[in-house]
Order: structure tokens, then C-alpha cells, then sequence
């Protein structure tokens, strides 16, 4: 490994560097479970470039958010100053993130947009203005954030897209290879076929949920209001009238199709499609939409009317086979609102061809079990995939995993006694811990309902994680928990499946434990029935695949926020009985050792004493 970006390889690190290796020798393709700690990054990032530099190929590495952008850069980076070498990356978000212009005048790259003359001449080639600020740029390896601030005057989302080009690392999110129609423009503005392209893909197992949401489309209530309000501000008043009718169509079809009881129901096409052809043509009611959002657009960042023509487009065009339709109530911050959605259920429409179609594609994340699960699910051709599962390059000794048989969220068990006895366990268990804990739920409400509780038994200081709260306000509740590390006196209690059980690092042993309520399942609705009901058919396993096994991967996440380096000690609590059935145990790493107790604080008091000492 000539460009590899730190003088020493880690432990069990070089394993993955030869397994990515050997699958871009081969042509092939990997599934890495690889655990915190490994230098995941490094280790696939380097071989992939080396691979690249030599065949003249372009290496992609994706991440389902911004934030999981800048490791990747940084590794780059570091590569550079390392050897003195000159490998070229950029940095892809989205158009909006990237616009600078005032949000009244964006209009894109459109001649609305007040850096479109600096940037593109008549012809769309770049101004001289925009090849000088492009020739700047291009070995600085920047963020986007950077990009942004370094073009003051021309457009930072074009010359990305032009950076591209000479790039080595294309550093981007899921879509803008996962999406056909991203992915035709970025690989053209790349100068690349699909098949020269390395694929590195983190945290995949976000894979099948993302991939699935790229074809799901949906039409809510408050979007109608909105576009009706869009539609009368901007003049078009028979488009307003049109999109009055459709909400009264909206509203006609709950009423006939959801009781009391019933949250959900299944939908045919023509249900819609009937409905609307009754006050307007279908397709002239589409091309309506276009045309009032091609006008709203010019004068505003986004168009709601632009929404409802994409999700009536997706409703009349789009397959059954895959996808579900369904009407549906929702409930959020207290209030009801009506959706219509059209939902993909299968992730291989968006990932088998660019997965098996590109050079190599390396998939890889610290909870990716059971591996055969994402090798189906994702569409990967058998015979030109290999999976490995890494050990944990951590100390066993620094870790203790404990299971609690005598608990349960099962639907049946749940109730005021249940809760009592999950809040006398947790608080009996913070007095053995040396340090603060972490606490995640199933669900906000079952926070909700053991938060009180819990309060009547410790004293500890208690960090809620809010539903409502925006990206600064979690963040700024991280800081003062972090705050609390040499204090030792403080819980945060949050959910498995919300912001701060995935993505969320808590450095230098700010958690010393992290205690998973119940298993994380997704609610029963219509489309999860639908899911399990589709993997069941394709693939034999859809109980598994659709509900239980994505369930799992989210505790173990959860629980993965607990020890982030090799000097990190800390234990993990599972508390339901569920966790020691052999068919949930499948899903954890095969040198996970998990002991089950009655007296959860015993064993805590005793690994930290032993710890201590």
C-alpha cells in the first residue's frame, strides 16, 4: 500500500485491506462487517485509489449523510501530505445545500440565478472567470462547506460537477449513484461509464431502506393545502380550483377507506386516477402542476405544486410489482393528517445494476449481519461476491455485554407494571456504573412513559432527546451531557431509531454504559405487512428481512454509541428476554459474547471494580 494515509496499519485492519484488494483485483464484489475501531475508511479507500490511479478508473465513496463525508476527506488529505501527492477529491451535496444565491432570484443553474453569467458562457462552456477559480480549487481537496465559501462569485454546485471530471475520489450521498437519473448526470459530468467505476459504500446497512426510499412518493394533506396556496399567490386559479377538488378527493377516500380503528388501507391506481379524471383530465391535471411550478421556480427555492406533479406522475407511471399503494392517518406533535403513498418495497430496483455493474463495489458497516440478508436484499450477483466479517479490533476485556431475560416490550407484556420494572432496573443498574449512561427506547412515547419513573428512583440528572428538536438544539443537548463526563452523574435517555442511536460519537468514554429497552421494531402498519409479505415471497425470509432483523441492526447500533477506541470500557445492557432467542442472536457477530443476569448492577459493579483495580 504505497498511499496509505498512517504509518501503521491497525489491528485486523489489514485484513480488510486485503480483502478490498483482492476484490478489486477480481473484479468483484465485498460485504465488510467491519466494527468500530477498524479504520474502515482507510482501509478500503486507499487500495481503491491505488486501483483507480492504475486502470484510469474514478472511485465513488457514498454515505447515506453529509456529515460521514468529511472521514473520507480527511483520509485523502492525509494521504497527500503523507507520500507528497497530488490525489484529486471533491465533494458532492445537493444543489440546494450549495446555492448561495438569495432564495428569492435561485433559479439553479437557470439564467434567474445571479452567478450564471459569471459561471457558464452562451455555449454552457465555463467563463474564464469560472476555469480560474476551478484551477484554484482543484488540489485544495475541500468540503463542501469550503466549496461554498471559496466561490464567491460563480457557482460552487457547478464546478463540483465539473471537479468531478478530474477527480480521483468522488466523495457523495447514496443518491447521486443509487438514483438512474443523478446518476446519468453525475457520470457525465464525471466523463465515466458506470462499469470504470469503484463503488465504496458506507454504512450499508442503511442500504435497503434508502435505496427503496429514492422510488417511494407520497402526497399529504399539508403539501395540497401548500400548493393551493402557491397556485392562488402566483395567478393560476384554475389549477387552484383543480387542487381544491383533489384535496376533497382525498378526504372522500379516507372517509370510505380508514374506520376508527383503522390507520391504513390498500389503494388501486385507478382509485386515484378515476377520482381526479372525474373534475379534470389526469394528464392535463399533471402538466398543470409542471406549469405552475416551472414559474414558481424561477422565483423561489422550491415548489410544492412541482411535488404534486411528481407524486401523480410516479402514481399513474409506476409499477404494482414492488411498490404498495396506501391511504393513511398519521399522527404528529398531536395533530392528524391524511397521505396517499405510493411505496417502494423493493431495494434492488435502485441498487442491483450499479452494485454488480461497476468495476467493484465495496459494501461495508459495523452492523452488517446477517450478511446474506443484504447480498439478497441488494440484489448482488452471488458468484462475484464475497462476505467477510471483521473481529473487533477492541480489547475483549474492555467490554461487557449483558442480557436481561426477566423483561419485555412484547405487545402483550407492556403496561404500568412492565414500566415500573424497567425504571427499578435502570435506576438499581446507574449505581453500579462509574460514569454516565445512555438509555434508548423503542419509541419516543415508551420514553415517555419510563422517564417519570425513573426520575422516582435516581437522582441522576436526565438528558431528554426531543422529537421536535431541530439539528442545533441536539446538538447543543449532546455538548452539555459531554459536559458531564467528569461529573459522572447523568443519563441521557433518547431512541433507538431517533437522532443520537446512530451516527452520534461520544468520545473519550463520555457513555461508560448504554442500556437498550426492549428491541426497537418498526410499527405494524400496512406498509411494513406489505414488506414482509413481498420479502417473504422473493426471498422466502420476509419476517426476518422486514421486521425482525432491521429491528436488531438498530439496537446494535444503539449500542455501538457506547465504546468508540480501544482505551474505552464500558457495558451494554439488552433488556428483553428477546435477545437470547436464537434467532435474534444470529444477527449479533459471531465472537459477541453476551451473558444473561437477573442482577444486571452485580456484574457491573463487578467489571468496573475489576477495571478500577
Amino acid at each position: 500500500m504505497d498511499l496509505f494515509p498512517f504509518e501503521q496499519v491497525r489491528d485486523r485492519q489489514d485484513e480488510l485491506v486485503e480483502a478490498s484488494e483482492q476484490a478489486l483485483e477480481d473484479e468483484s464484489n465485498l460485504v465488510a462487517h467491519a466494527p468500530t475501531g477498524l479504520g474502515k475508511t482507510a482501509a478500503t479507500v486507499t487500495p481503491a485509489i491505488e486501483k483507480a490511479r492504475e486502470q484510469d478508473k474514478k472511485v465513488f465513496f457514498l454515505t447515506p449523510r453529509h456529515s460521514q463525508h468529511q472521514i473520507a476527506l480527511e483520509t485523502v488529505r492525509k494521504m497527500n501530505e503523507r507520500h507528497g501527492e497530488n490525489i484529486i477529491s471533491v465533494d458532492l451535496i445537493g444543489k440546494d445545500h450549495l446555492c448561495e444565491a438569495d432564495i428569492s432570484t435561485r433559479g439553479g443553474e437557470g439564467p434567474d440565478c445571479p452567478r450564471h453569467d459569471n459561471t457558464f458562457k452562451d455555449n454552457h462552456e465555463l467563463t474564464t472567470q469560472a476555469q480560474r477559480k476551478l484551477k484554484e480549487v482543484k488540489h485544495q481537496n475541500l468540503s463542501a462547506g469550503e466549496m461554498k465559501q471559496a466561490c464567491d462569485k460563480v457557482c460552487a454546485y457547478s464546478l463540483s460537477m465539473q471537479l468531478a471530471a478530474d477527480a480521483d475520489l468522488v466523495i457523495a450521498d447514496y443518491f447521486h449513484i443509487f438514483h438512474p437519473g443523478v446518476r446519468e448526470a453525475v457520470l457525465e459530468n464525471a466523463d465515466i461509464n458506470l462499469e470504470d467505476c469503484i463503488l465504496i459504500v458506507d454504512e450499508a446497512h442503511n442500504m435497503p431502506s434508502r435505496t427503496r426510499s429514492l422510488f417511494t412518493y407520497s402526497l399529504s394533506m399539508p403539501n395540497i393545502k401548500r400548493a393551493i396556496t402557491e397556485a392562488e399567490t402566483f395567478g393560476y386559479y384554475s389549477e387552484q380550483e383543480n387542487l381544491d377538488q383533489l384535496k376533497r378527493v382525498v378526504s372522500r377516500m379516507a372517509n370510505e377507506k380508514l374506520s376508527q380503528t383503522e390507520q391504513d388501507s390498500t389503494m388501486k391506481k385507478d382509485d386515484l386516477v378515476d377520482s381526479i379524471d372525474n373534475f379534470h383530465d389526469y394528464e392535463d391535471m399533471v402538466k398543470d402542476m409542471e406549469n405552475v411550478a416551472e414559474e414558481v421556480e424561477e422565483e423561489q427555492e422550491r415548489s410544492y405544486c412541482a411535488q404534486i406533479a411528481e407524486f401523480l406522475r410516479a402514481w399513474e407511471e409506476g409499477e404494482d410489482n414492488g411498490f404498495v399503494r396506501v391511504i393513511k392517518r398519521e399522527y404528529s406533535q398531536g395533530s392528524q393528517t391524511l397521505k396517499i403513498k405510493y411505496s417502494c418495497l423493493d431495494p434492488q430496483i435502485s441498487s442491483k445494476k450499479p452494485l454488480n455493474k461497476a468495476h467493484s463495489s465495496i459494501l461495508m458497516s459495523a452492523t452488517l449481519t446477517p450478511q446474506e440478508m443484504y447480498v439478497q436484499l441488494l440484489g448482488l450477483e452471488e458468484d462475484k461476491t464475497e462476505t467477510r466479517a471483521f473481529k473487533s479490533p477492541f480489547p475483549e476485556e474492555n467490554e461487557l455485554d449483558l442480557v436481561i431475560p426477566t423483561l419485555t416490550t412484547k405487545y402483550e407484556e407492556r403496561g404500568d407494571s412492565m414500566w415500573q420494572k424497567y425504571a427499578w432496573y435502570l435506576s438499581k443498574s446507574f449505581e453500579a456504573v462509574d460514569g454516565n449512561c445512555g438509555v434508548f427506547f423503542p419509541s419516543y412515547a415508551m420514553m415517555n412513559k419510563v422517564k417519570p419513573l425513573i426520575e422516582e428512583h435516581s437522582d441522576r440528572k436526565i438528558f431528554i432527546e426531543e422529537r421536535k428538536a431541530d439539528k442545533d438544539e441536539k446538538q447543543d443537548l449532546l455538548d452539555k451531557f459531554a459536559d458531564r463526563k467528569e461529573a459522572g452523574d447523568s443519563v441521557l435517555l433518547g431512541v433507538a431509531a431517533g437522532s443520537f442511536g446512530e451516527g452520534v460519537d461520544f468520545p473519550g468514554e463520555v457513555l461508560k454504559a448504554v442500556f437498550i429497552v426492549g428491541l426497537p421494531l418498526q410499527r405494524p402498519d400496512l406498509e411494513t405487512k406489505e414488506l414482509i409479505d413481498f420479502y417473504d415471497e422473493k426471498f422466502g425470509k420476509g419476517w426476518d428481512y422486514g421486521y425482525s432483523y432491521p429491528a436488531m441492526n438498530r439496537a446494535i447500533q444503539a449500542a455501538g454509541r457506547c465504546i468508540r477506541s480501544s482505551t474505552d470500557e464500558g457495558v451494554i445492557v439488552y433488556m428483553d428476554e428477546r435477545y437470547e432467542w436464537s434467532n435474534y442472536r444470529k444477527v449479533f457477530p459471531d465472537d459477541k459474547k453476551l451473558v444473561s443476569t437477573r442482577a444486571p448492577w452485580k456484574e457491573i459493579n463487578e467489571f468496573f471494580s475489576k477495571n478500577r483495580n
